[in-house]
C-alpha cells in the first residue's frame, strides 16, 4: 500500500514541475552561440493569463549583462516585460528635504534582448504578463539573465 501511495506521489510531484522545460532546453533552441554564459539568476515558471511575475537580480560592476524574455513552444498568449529599479530621488518640499524611493523603466517589452554594463551594483527588477490566450491554459515563462565579462580599456 504504501508503495501504491508513494508512486502515485512523484508520479503527480514530477507532472507538477516537468511541465515547462529547462532554462537550458530553451536557450538551446535559440541556438545562439556567443561569448555570453547563463547565470544562475535566470528563473522560469508558470503563469496564468493576465497573472504577472516579478523577480529581482543584483547586476555586478565588471559584467555585461543581456536580459532575455521567452515564452515556450505550446505557450498561448503574448509575453510583455518591464524592467526597471527602484531609484532614490531628493525632493525639497515647503523647504524640507525629503526622499522618496520612485520607479526607473529601464526597458519594455520588445522582441529584441536588453544587454546593459554597471558601473556598480544595483538590483534590477523584471515584471513578465502573458497576455490573451485561454483563460485554463498555462504558459511557460523564462526570464535568461546571462552575463560575460566586461571589455576593459585603457592601460
Amino acid at each position: 500500500m504504501k508503495l501504491i501511495v508513494t508512486t502515485i506521489l512523484l508520479l503527480a510531484f514530477s507532472a507538477t514541475y516537468a511541465q515547462c522545460p529547462s532554462i537550458e532546453e530553451l536557450l538551446k533552441k535559440r541556438n545562439i552561440k556567443d561569448e555570453y554564459n547563463l547565470n544562475s539568476q535566470s528563473r522560469t515558471g508558470v503563469l496564468a493569463p493576465e497573472q504577472s511575475y516579478e523577480m529581482s537580480f543584483i547586476a555586478h560592476p565588471g559584467l555585461d549583462y543581456r536580459l532575455t524574455t521567452i515564452l515556450a513552444d505550446g505557450s498561448q498568449g503574448t509575453l510583455n516585460y518591464e524592467i526597471f529599479e527602484m531609484v532614490v530621488e531628493k525632493k525639497v518640499v515647503d523647504g524640507k528635504e525629503t526622499y522618496k524611493k520612485t520607479k526607473k523603466v529601464l526597458a519594455k517589452s520588445g522582441s529584441e534582448a536588453l544587454e546593459f554594463s554597471s558601473d556598480s551594483a544595483r538590483k534590477i527588477f523584471v515584471n513578465v504578463t502573458v497576455n490573451g490566450g485561454e483563460k485554463k491554459k498555462m504558459s511557460c515563462v523564462a526570464v535568461v539573465v546571462e552575463t560575460k565579462r566586461s571589455l576593459r580599456t585603457g592601460f
